[in-house]
């Protein structure tokens, strides 16, 4: 609410906020003042990461780091790819990059196919047992991945993919999240698309390709990020598989680098770190609009 008050010299209006206002106003500054704060927390550990990448190796532990010490036209100056240098030549992250550029986006491609294909059987079709398959497939889960190790493992051997890069890109397809999402996409959309398809004589996957995909891009774009994330950093599966240093990906070649020595290379470490994590902020605010619209659309009622 607000008061207006008159003043008797200019006879001129004057719109003043009630104590209420008032304590609100107080109240909204005090919280966006928090959300600044906390925001800083969490992108320090990335500025400094972003700062000792581009400084020599006797700068990498400067407490507070050299971007706080000078004027950002100084700090610049000294900045160099020496760093990068290092970990392209002689740890060939380059390659660790490529590996993961490729399997990454490889087990994207196959988890929006098999997720969008299973998502519109559970969702828009009907069969025996529908409810009860979607069920296991969701208390998958509920497992904890150092279980499925073993079995995995086993798995891949017996296929003939063991030490290769599908033996990772295949297993990542079955992602039972991907699943639950596409299909609680899918039941929200009207019938009467599917219907009037298949009364014209098109067959499901015709549906699926012709009318589905096209209406299916903000979730499409939400899982393929989320996916992005999960394989991207994935460390544990990929040390499991891959045997071959030719074809590790770049959370394995950070740890090799981490413990090749005594005397670490931690400008090389450093420079690998930031390549690691920069890529995946990169593709998620590039896409950070659909994955919104992508979750909401997802799990509004």
């Amino acid at each position: 609410m607000y008061a207006i008050v008159k003043t008797e010299e200019k006879g001129s209006l004057i719109v003043q906020k009630t104590p209420k206002e008032h304590r609100r106003g107080k109240g909204k500054t005090i919280k966006i003042i928090a959300i600044v704060m906390l925001a800083l927390g969490y992108l320090f550990p990335l500025i400094w990461l972003l700062d000792t990448s581009f400084r020599p190796k006797v700068e990498i532990f400067n407490v507070p780091p050299r971007i706080f010490q000078a004027a950002p036209w100084v700090t610049f100056k000294s900045y160099s790819f020496s760093n990068f240098t290092l970990a392209f030549e002689k740890y060939q992250v380059g390659l660790a990059l490529i590996n993961s550029v490729l399997v990454t986006v490889s087990a994207i491609l196959l988890t929006l196919i098999v997720c969008s294909l299973a998502g519109y059987a559970f969702a828009l079709l009907k069969f025996p047992g529908r409810n009860g398959i979607f069920f296991v497939i969701l208390c998958t889960m509920m497992l904890p991945t150092i279980t499925l190790l073993a079995p995995y493992f086993r798995v891949i051997r017996v296929l003939g993919l063991y030490n290769k890069h599908l033996g990772i890109i295949i297993p990542y397809a079955a992602s039972a999240f991907g699943v639950f999402l596409l299909r609680q996409y899918y039941i929200r959309l009207p019938n009467s698309l599917m219907e009037a398809a298949v009364m014209d004589g098109a067959s499901h996957l015709r549906v699926w390709w012709q009318i589905i995909l096209p209406v299916s891009k903000p979730v499409l774009a939400t899982l393929a990020i989320y996916q992005f994330t999960a394989i991207w950093n994935d460390f544990l599966v990929p040390l499991l598989i891959l045997r071959n240093k030719t074809l590790h990906t770049l959370p394995i070649k950070l740890q090799a680098i981490d413990s090749v020595n005594v005397a670490k290379d931690y400008d090389a470490i450093i420079a690998t770190s930031f390549i690691a994590i920069i890529i995946p902020i990169v593709v998620f605010l590039m896409f950070q609009r659909q994955f919104i619209e992508g979750i909401s659309g997802s799990v509004k009622e």
